[in-house]
């Protein structure tokens, strides 16, 4: 019997709002995006950008970079991190203005969840 196997390439075929805790946007349709244990750049055209920055499941944190809210874990001193707290945790900076909005924002959909 023959079983195939599955096999999902993380680096290709990578969901959104599933496997990416938060990206930037560079230069020329350059976005780099941040997972667990990974990064990845891509070029996409505007459409792309603009439906990726449109999207609710991602908040703008700084002028280049949004994050994923549904995988947000804690945020303090102007940062916003994604696994547990201490010296391998993954995490961006936030503006001051912007961290506010941020808390009740996660605050809010852990209180629908």
């Amino acid at each position: 019997m023959n079983v195939a196997l599955e096999v999902k390439n993380t680096y290709e075929d990578f969901i959104l709002e599933k496997d990416i805790m938060y990206f930037r946007v560079g230069e020329h349709g350059l976005v780099s995006f941040h997972g667990k244990n990974y990064h990845i750049k891509k070029r996409l055209n505007t459409e792309q950008i603009q439906e990726m920055t449109s999207d609710s499941s991602f908040f703008k944190v700084n002028t280049d970079c949004y994050v994923n809210t549904r995988k947000i874990q804690h945020i303090q001193d102007g940062k916003v991190f994604f696994e547990v707290r201490g010296s391998e945790s993954k995490y961006t900076s936030v503006t001051k203005l912007r961290q506010y909005r941020l808390k009740e924002l996660v605050l809010q959909q852990k209180a629908e969840a």
